[in-house]
């Protein structure tokens, strides 16, 4: 198998598996014990961490790869287990829709948490029905995100012949059998290829956008966070502060594990078109490293927020430190009674 295939399916596999076990134990700590995280933001946690495990699931099945050739970008599926090619394909698409829901969720948590630190009155509309809209607004860049796939990237016989002989050398797979999303500026007769255009601007901007508005909000609560949290009691002054470092990890994830993978692989058949470069690069490994994401934020999280921190010290750790301390007790009393014995023993000898 390929190398860049056998990381990629190490870094799925990792994924799910962290995912799968950090987000559902924020869950349960924020469902039954967490008493701090309240209202919409508890609400936010809980649906994060659960688009995190749904991601990881979609990940494993749909088994999603990419390949850069020249002007050239495949989305295809290492799913072969299926019979039907049409459900891989549509597993890529709520995949690639998932990507873009999660960095739109992650973009409405600096929102909603700059309107609580600052205190705009958008704070009191988060409460309430638009809190509801804030939660529901990520599911539309995801079906954009998932639609444009759909849209402008299926693959027809021009784009197919284009690579054909590539993915075969690479993959030893017959391109025409595979579950595939074909994407390329030009097509082989230098014509533009519009639909492929529009697949890159929308893509593009959705990412471009939704991580300006991160950066932006970041900043601004930033330069404004000693200000702005006088306005609170020490508690809750706290509490603000260790929100605040949460959503800066929170801002140095999406950078490393969703946006970094993203841009390469998009940019490059941009890139190659306008300088006239040749390249075949394996990029789908890339990819895998978006799986990494939710429980990097689920876990930081956690250990950034002392309410969670305390709970996981007083309800598991001290469990197991009471055990270690009862056992250490009981071998002391052992050897102590055992040496009294010996002595008793060798006085009555």
């Amino acid at each position: 198998m390929v190398a860049s295939l056998v990381l990629a399916n190490i870094f799925s596999k990792i994924g799910f598996c962290a995912s799968f076990l950090a987000n559902f134990f924020i869950i349960y700590l924020t469902v039954f014990f967490v008493e701090n995280v309240v209202g919409t933001y508890k609400k936010m946690v809980i649906i994060f961490a659960s688009l995190g495990i749904i991601f990881s699931i979609i990940e494993v099945l749909a088994r999603p790869f990419a390949h850069n050739f020249n002007n050239y970008l495949m989305y295809f599926s290492f799913n072969f287990w299926m019979k039907s090619r049409e459900i891989p394909e549509i597993l890529i698409m709520v995949w690639a829709g998932l990507y873009a829901t999660i960095l739109a969720f992650i973009t409405n948590q600096f929102v909603y948490r700059h309107s609580c630190l600052m205190a705009t009155n958008l704070k009191k509309s988060f409460d309430g029905v638009g809190g509801v809209m804030l939660m529901m607004y990520p599911i539309l860049p995801g079906a954009l995100y998932s639609g444009s796939f759909y849209i402008f990237c299926l693959p027809d016989n021009a784009a197919d012949s284009y690579v054909r002989e590539e993915i075969l050398i690479n993959y030893g797979l017959v391109i025409t059998e595979v579950p595939r999303f074909l994407a390329l500026p030009y097509n082989p007769d230098n014509t533009v290829r519009w639909s492929s255009v529009y697949y890159f601007v929308g893509a593009v901007s959705i990412v471009s956008v939704h991580y300006a508005v991160i950066f932006y909000y970041g900043l601004k609560m930033h330069f404004n966070m000693k200000q702005q949290l006088l306005k609170f009691s020490s508690k809750n002054r706290k509490l603000q502060r260790q929100f605040f470092k949460a959503l800066v990890f929170q801002s140095i994830g999406p950078t490393v594990f969703l946006i970094v993978p993203a841009v390469p692989v998009l940019l490059c058949p941009v890139i190659g078109s306008d300088f006239h470069l040749k390249f075949s690069w394996q990029t789908g490994w890339l990819y895998s490293l978006i799986g990494l994401y939710p429980p990097f934020d689920s876990i930081s999280f956690m250990m950034i927020v002392t309410e969670y921190r305390k709970i996981i010290a007083e309800r598991y750790l001290s469990f197991h430190l009471k055990r270690g301390m009862e056992n250490k007790q009981i071998n002391h009393y052992y050897i102590y009674t055992k040496k009294n014995v010996s002595s008793f023993v060798t006085i009555i000898v």
